[in-house]
Formats: structure tokens, sequence, C-alpha cells
């Protein structure tokens, strides 16, 4: 007789892409271990029209307002959330996690989110539980606070930072942000040129700067292949662009489950710091350059591009073409670089170092 599959239960949120990108990277590991895994979002779940509602200030506060954002961000970061998860309005969330973790009856629990720990906390549920931090260097105080057994860093430097901000905490450890094994570097990428670069542009910032972008890009550089992600925007997009379009040289999509094999095959990102993109860079290799990082944890995946030598900023179209010409002239030597530190810095091995870290901590 077979020995019972142990169970993981992995509570994310999809604010952004990446804690429910590390939540699905973490099940595709342990699922290959042999274990049971289920994911939920227990704040969909349980208020769907609150839900909404706190997401679409989310991403109102990324397009228009992300001076709000950071307001919102330094209150969350000195609130008190274990006291938080009494109020009304996460009772039934609350609850709703309560009822799946009893019906589940997971041998470990992972979080990608912080305010779940809380909510476990709160109802004392004590089955061993795992806290995943999705960004780097810039960590807000509920990922620490937590009674969480363990906490996962995403880089050396963030242990560091976190140690000299809230003194040592035995249930730190680093095992870098997890990826999905997909994301792998090509086995041969050819050097970026004025006359063959390829670029994916991910769609953050106000629809006439991302125009006015495209349009210089494509001007600039008559070689260059652009594959735009412009989510809810790819319409209003296409209607803008649709002489670029025409051309063959602009591809617009809304989404796309293949982002692994647009970072294979092509020279350059450019587009948001959001976790999930920039370590996902980091796995296939692919300098980076951010032209958009949101106030408050963003912020600090940009330094860590920056501090590795594997990503730079730039702001508005001549800035970008100024940046991409440096990393273009004398043979390409300065991508060249970046591509070093990405594979100096690679992050692949991520969600293997979680499972470790959970086996040793909770079943060893």
């Amino acid at each position: 007789m077979e020995p019972e599959r142990k169970r993981l239960l992995l509570l994310t949120v999809a604010y952004g892409q990446g804690h429910n990108a590390a939540a699905a990277a973490i099940a595709e590991e342990f699922e290959a271990r042999g274990w049971d895994t289920r994911t939920l979002d227990p704040c969909a779940m349980s208020s769907p029209a609150v839900f909404r509602l706190t997401q679409n200030f989310y991403n109102f506060c990324v397009r228009r307002m992300p001076w709000l954002w950071r307001v919102t961000y330094a209150q969350t970061d000195t609130a008190d959330w274990a006291e938080g998860v009494r109020l009304p309005i996460l009772r039934g969330c609350t609850r709703r996690l309560a009822e799946e973790v009893k019906s589940y009856a997971p041998d470990a629990i992972i979080c990608t989110y912080p305010l779940y720990a809380y909510m476990l906390d709160d109802v004392g549920i004590t089955i061993p539980c795992a806290m995943v931090v999705t960004d780097a260097i810039e960590i807000s105080r509920p990922w620490i606070k937590s009674h969480a057994r363990l906490v996962c860093l995403p880089d050396a430097e963030s242990y560091r930072l976190m140690e000299a901000r809230f003194g040592f905490f035995d249930s730190a450890c680093t095992t870098g942000f997890p990826v999905r094994r997909a994301f792998t570097p090509p086995q041969q990428r050819s050097l970026p040129t004025r006359e063959d670069l390829g670029i994916v542009y991910g769609a953050y910032d106000s629809t006439r700067r991302v125009v006015d972008d495209l349009r210089c890009l494509l001007t600039a550089y008559p070689g260059c292949r652009i594959t735009l992600i412009a989510g809810k925007r790819a319409v209003r997009m296409r209607c803008l662009l649709s002489r670029e379009v025409q051309s063959d040289r602009l591809r617009i999509l809304d989404s796309t489950n293949e982002m692994d094999v647009l970072f294979r095959s092509n020279h350059l990102y450019i587009g948001k710091a959001g976790a999930a993109t920039v370590f996902e860079a980091y796995a296939c290799h692919l300098p980076v350059i951010i032209n958009y990082a949101l106030p408050g944890q963003e912020q600090g995946n940009l330094q860590k591009l920056q501090q590795d030598g594997a990503g730079v900023y730039a702001c508005g179209a001549p800035d970008l073409l100024h940046t991409i010409d440096t990393l273009l002239a004398s043979g390409a030597a300065r991508w060249q670089s970046m591509v070093a530190a990405m594979s100096a810095n690679n992050t692949r091995g991520a969600a293997a170092a979680v499972f470790n870290a959970v086996f040793h901590r909770f079943f060893s």
C-alpha cells in the first residue's frame, strides 16, 4: 500500500502577478516531489465584490496615482495586521479560510501574501505555515511579524536588510523568488543590433507614453521587433498603432501564457518592476529596462536589478533610446555584461529551495 501523499495548501491573492506566479511555481515543485497541492485566493472567494473593488483601487493607483499607492503602502507597513484581520470586513474571509483548511487538512501551508498568516493566527490554526516573500529589498513589516514558522526571502540583500531593521529572527532563510521551470535561458541568443533587436514591452505606463515609446523604438531601430503585452488596453492599442501593427514589426497581445517563450526569443524586456517579471527575466538571462516602478515594494526590485548590474531605469522615449544605444554600443558589450549578471544571480532553483526549507523545517 502506497503511503498517503502529503498535502500543501497555497494561499495567494491577485494583486499584480507576483503572488500568483510564486504560488504557481511552488505548486509545480511540490507536485513534482509527490505532494498534492491546492491553491486558493480566500479574499476573492469570500467577498468577490469587495475584492474587485480593492483590485480596481490597486490598478487605479498603478495606472493613474502612484503617489496614492505610496501612502497606502506606508500605512500597511505600520498597521497592526493582527488586529486588522478582526475588522468586520475581513471576518468573512477569515471564516472561509478556516473552513478550507479544515476541509483540505493540509500537512503544511504556504502564504505568498502576508494577510493570510495573520488570519491563521487569529483562528488558532497550528498547521505549520511558511511565508514566501514576493518582493526584494523593500519588504514591509507584515511579512515578518506574523507567527509563521518559516519566512523565505528572495535574496541575501533582503535578508541583511530585514535583519538590520527587525533584528535576527531564526525563522528567516534565503531561497530566491520561485519561478516556474519553463523559465530557462535559451541555448543560444544572438547579439542585439540596430538591425536585429527583439523587445518584449509591458504596457503599464500611461497610454500616451506607451505609444510614444513604441513609435520612437520602431523609428530608431529599423530591424526592431516588439511584442506588446497590453492587457485590457489591447483593443485600444491596436487602434492607435494600426499602421505599426500592419508593418508586422509590432505584435499586440492582451495577455499570454507563453511569457517564457517570449523571454527566451528576445533581447530585452521593457516595463514595470513587478517581482514576477523581474525574477522570470533573471531565470531567462534577459536584460531589463525598467520604465515604471510602483512606489513601495517595486522600488526594491529595481534596486536589486541595478545593484546586480542586470537592469537599468529609463524614463521617457529619449532616455529609453539613449539607454538602448548604450547597450548596443561596442558589439553590445553592456548588454552582454547584463546577461552575465543575470546568469551569476540566477534564481531558477528557488522553488526547490522553498521545498527543501519547508521539508527540513517542518518534517525532518
